[in-house]
């Protein structure tokens, strides 16, 4: 039996027998693993405090040849206003789930580990609204693993949009569309939100916080991103309700 010490962060868990629980954790150095949390529901426990959603921390693991189990963590962030904000919990567990969806387990992605610390902080700690903070992660997270949206042509004819008015956004064709090449699956968008998303792909990490959408812009992309992502991910991302 081996042992990992591992920076992560924890995106979900599920209860197991009486007092364990079962961690997906998010790492900088291994990817997204799953280890058991054994004892952690015991109010007595080292590991109590440890093994909520969104904890960030220092992880001592033990590689089992089955399972891997929790030995400690020290604890780097807790991001704790997330708890005590329906909304700010809404951000943080959308861009939590669209961590867990989009990646295999093991698979290593430091761009989407650095995205994710930041929007939970952001989210957590920022004075914009939290659903800005997730809609900018959910583009920026496809855009780091290859699947960014087409923004600037037509997704279907190849036609520059930059001067339309009238445009869709169509999650089969691969991004926005012209009006010529609007289907029945088509949805209405503006050109100010495809500008939107366009210029949170030029930002860094740590300039997430300048996302400051209207609220026609943060509905509209709410709808056109998150389906998109469903699309490729073929899967609901239930967590999107709550935002």
């Amino acid at each position: 039996m081996s042992t990992l010490t591992l920076q992560g962060i924890i995106l979900r868990y599920a209860n197991y027998r009486d007092n364990d629980r079962i961690l997906t954790i998010l790492t900088r150095e291994r990817g997204k693993l799953s280890a058991a949390a054994r004892g952690c529901r015991k109010p007595a426990s080292r590991l109590f405090s440890c093994s909520e959603m969104f904890i960030f921390g220092e992880f001592v693991l033990y590689e089992g040849r089955s399972r891997m189990t929790v030995d400690n963590c020290e604890v780097r962030e807790r991001f704790y206003p997330l708890r005590e904000d329906l909304h700010r919990f809404a951000a943080g567990a959308y861009m939590t789930s669209v961590a867990d969806a989009c990646l295999a387990a093991e698979q290593r992605n430091e761009a989407v580990f650095e995205l994710l610390y930041y929007g939970l902080s952001y989210a957590a700690y920022g004075s914009q609204h939290p659903t800005d903070v997730a809609l900018c992660f959910l583009a920026r997270c496809l855009q780091s693993l290859g699947y960014s949206p087409r923004l600037t042509s037509c997704a279907r004819c190849g036609r520059d949009l930059r001067a339309l008015s009238r445009l869709g956004f169509d999650p089969g064709a691969g991004g926005a569309v012209c009006q010529g090449c609007m289907g029945p699956d088509t949805m209405d968008i503006s050109p100010l939100s495809l500008e939107a998303v366009r210029r949170m792909l030029l930002l860094s990490d740590k300039e997430m916080n300048r996302v400051v959408l209207p609220e026609r812009v943060r509905r509209e992309l709410k709808t056109a991103l998150n389906g998109y992502a469903e699309y490729l991910l073929e899967r609901p991302l239930r967590a999107a309700k709550q935002l």
